[in-house]
């Protein structure tokens, strides 16, 4: 499959749905006259039926030349980014939410990086940004998930990625991609699903050979505010979605062996992060007030069989003392968990 021309250095894909009370400010983090020659901003307008559409609008007339808006019918975030992958021109790929920012100097000097750097990935830092319900993000708590990469990374410069995949986790917040990757391997991600950055981070590791790092903490990740699809009662009330993504990166990760593409170390990242999202299934599934004990079990062993990789690379805590006490805890793991999260 041949790739369009890209006259851009960076394609920056917002999906959005219903968006109006976040878009404005997310949008105004990426008017920055040093760059905006450089970038595109794809607005995938998700079939929204509040002022998304007109408030994006507003950008399209004023930036012509940076901003583009899409507007289609509702098909989840993941078609969001399947849109943006289709329709992007830059050389690279990122992807920022629509209740999301970016900050002003590090997003620059992101895009400066990009123009020079010719790595698969380019990874950032980014903030989780704890909405006080002020609607004036720069007011938010910040944090860092990560203050580095890995112990002892080297900013602006370059690694082969199997030379770091044990030491490594990249979240969405945290990639840019060159659009190639996502273009010519043809990534889908699933539609009409949460939860489906998992799919958009590990999908496109197989064709991945080097990372560089930069310092900047480029992402703000809005957190906490309701109805937020992380959010545990959003988890529990979605559970069938988590579930068809885990059941994707499953299948995922038999076809690495039957296709043969893919390197031992980038089966045990993508082996590594499919564990860390099956984790977030079983905290589901503990929080429950009903008891879903032998469901537990029954994927637990299926797991234990079927992908003894991922079921070896469980880092949860609850989990290893369930499996150390033969289950037999699961009452009262349930128990701590629905009070951890009251």
């Amino acid at each position: 499959m041949e790739h369009k021309e890209k006259s851009k250095v960076l394609s920056v894909i917002v999906p959005a749905y219903n968006a109006q009370a976040y878009i404005r400010e997310n949008l105004d983090s990426f008017c920055i006259p040093e760059i905006m020659d450089d970038i595109e901003v794809l607005i995938i307008n998700d079939g929204s039926d509040d002022d998304t559409e007109s408030i994006s609008s507003e950008y399209v007339e004023k930036y012509p030349d940076t901003f583009r808006l899409f507007n289609k019918e509702n098909g989840g975030h993941g078609s969001g980014i399947n849109y943006g992958i289709k329709y992007a021109k830059g050389k690279y790929f990122k992807v920022v939410d629509a209740d999301d920012t970016v900050g002003k100097e590090a997003f620059i000097n992101l895009v400066k990086c990009l123009g020079s750097f010719d790595s698969d990935i380019v990874y950032s830092g980014f903030y989780w940004a704890y909405d006080d319900g002020s609607g004036d993000m720069s007011n938010f708590k910040l944090k860092q998930e990560f203050e580095v990469a890995f112990d002892g990374v080297e900013y602006n410069k370059e690694y082969k990625f199997d030379a770091i995949a044990k030491k490594l986790y990249i979240k969405m917040h945290n990639m840019t991609v060159k659009t190639a990757i996502l273009y010519d391997n043809d990534i889908k991600i699933d539609e009409n699903s949460y939860y489906v950055d998992a799919e958009y981070i590990l999908y496109p590791i197989p064709y991945v050979d080097t990372v560089m790092f930069i310092k900047d903490i480029v992402y703000y990740y809005r957190i906490g505010r309701k109805g937020q699809s992380v959010s545990i009662e959003k988890m529990q009330k979605n559970e069938n979605n988590y579930s068809l993504v885990i059941d994707s990166l499953l299948r995922f990760y038999s076809d690495l062996y039957k296709e043969k593409i893919c390197s031992e170390a980038k089966k045990y990242y993508i082996a590594a992060i499919i564990a860390r999202v099956i984790s977030g299934k079983y905290k589901v599934m503990l929080s429950m007030k009903d008891s879903r004990k032998s469901e537990f079990i029954k994927f637990e062993h299926k797991l234990k069989e079927e992908y003894r990789d991922i079921y070896n690379k469980n880092i949860n805590p609850a989990v290893k003392i369930l499996r150390a006490t033969n289950y037999m805890t699961y009452s009262f793991i349930s128990f701590l968990v629905r009070i951890f999260y009251k």
